[in-house]
């Protein structure tokens, strides 16, 4: 290997008589011959390596380096060749790398470390490697080869910014969030999803999700298959849920693919909580679900029976049988029962079922 010496003179890598040839005008006039043959193969291959790499003198003088390092100051590798790290760098970094030189002179054994510092023009760089020593005969040099990991460290940053985001989202933030593979099985839930349904996530986790459904999931198995199939990235459904308490509540989920190299890999999940935990599920046909949406929009039984096309005595069965089912005994405490049971939506208006009575 060779470099050049600090009056621009390439000399041979090891030892060697006679002077050295000087520069692209010595090499045309024979001055090749000077620089032993391996030495100008590793130069014609490491003036283009894409790892950043140097050669300075112990004044901090630079006698090689190839475009990548010019790279990295965005210069071309004459432009920096001869000059100072003062010359190059801003003088907080440049006494750092001056320091840096005198160490590995000094013990005369190689450093890995990374470096962070700035361009001139204030562009922050980040680069990892090893500076060493050289010494073939003409006094020790400092050599040096680094990877620039600017891009690398962004990544991992944004990464790290994206993986708190993420855990404030499960973690701090309140939400029921439940994720899940393709084949419907719960993989991760977070902690408000364990007080949402009662127990606690080594319950969850890992178990079907079917498995703790209730009633008919027709509408759910619907909005799953358009997901895993990647007919939609989204969906919004309602479904019965059992509790940890062996009791049961409606929740809204608002589940969105996650996708991996443009195909779906995953499920997530939001659930939100529309009703209490009951025990056994109201018995409410479609026509009482249709009354109970009138009446919740301000129907008197008059305009309920000719909008559903009854006689007052069959709007009065339907009633009766709300009235027992629903375990309330006036017009407005059967719009809050159906509201606090989930029958109604809360989202909608006017007035419409939350979950069809095939789903309770």
């Amino acid at each position: 290997m060779y470099a050049k010496n600090e009056h621009g003179q390439v000399r041979p890598a090891a030892g060697g008589g006679g002077e050295p040839a000087r520069g692209a005008e010595a090499r045309g006039a024979g001055g090749d011959r000077d620089v032993p043959e391996a030495a100008r193969w590793f130069e014609a291959l490491a003036a283009y390596a894409p790892a950043p790499a140097f050669i300075r003198d112990g004044q901090g003088r630079y006698l090689w380096v190839n475009a990548a390092y010019a790279h990295l100051y965005r210069m071309e590798s004459h432009a920096v060749v001869g000059r100072t790290v003062e010359e190059i760098d801003a003088p907080d970094d440049a006494a750092r790398f001056r320091a840096l030189d005198r160490e590995v002179l000094s013990s005369r054994r190689p450093v890995r470390h990374t470096l962070v510092f700035r361009h001139p023009d204030g562009t922050p760089r980040q680069v990892t490697g090893h500076r060493f020593v050289l010494d073939h005969g003409r006094g020790p040099r400092v050599g040096g080869i680094y990877t620039d990991v600017t891009d690398q460290a962004k990544a991992l940053a944004d990464k790290a910014e994206a993986a708190e985001e993420l855990h404030a989202l499960w973690e701090r933030s309140g939400l029921a969030i439940v994720t899940l593979d393709l084949r419907g099985r719960v993989q991760r839930v977070s902690g408000a999803v364990a007080e949402l349904l009662g127990g606690d996530r080594a319950s969850l986790e890992g178990t079907p999700a079917i498995g703790h459904l209730r009633g008919d999931a027709r509408a759910v198995r619907r909005a799953w298959v358009d997901l895993v199939a990647g007919k939609a990235s989204r969906r919004t459904c309602s479904m019965v849920c059992g509790t940890a308490s062996g009791e049961s509540k409606v929740l809204r989920a608002d589940l969105a693919v996650v996708r991996r190299q443009g195909a779906p890999d995953r499920v997530s999940a939001v659930l939100t909580s529309v009703s209490v935990e009951f025990g056994a599920a109201a018995r409410v046909s479609p026509v009482q679900l249709r009354v109970l949406s009138l009446m919740a929009a301000g129907r008197s039984n008059a305009a309920i029976a000719t909008d559903l096309g009854l006689s007052r005595q069959a709007l009065d069965y339907h009633l009766r049988r709300l009235r027992a089912a629903l375990d309330a005994d006036s017009r407005p405490a059967l719009v809050a029962r159906a509201y606090t049971l989930g029958i109604l939506d809360t989202r909608v208006w006017p007035p419409r079922a939350a979950v069809p009575p095939c789903q309770r």
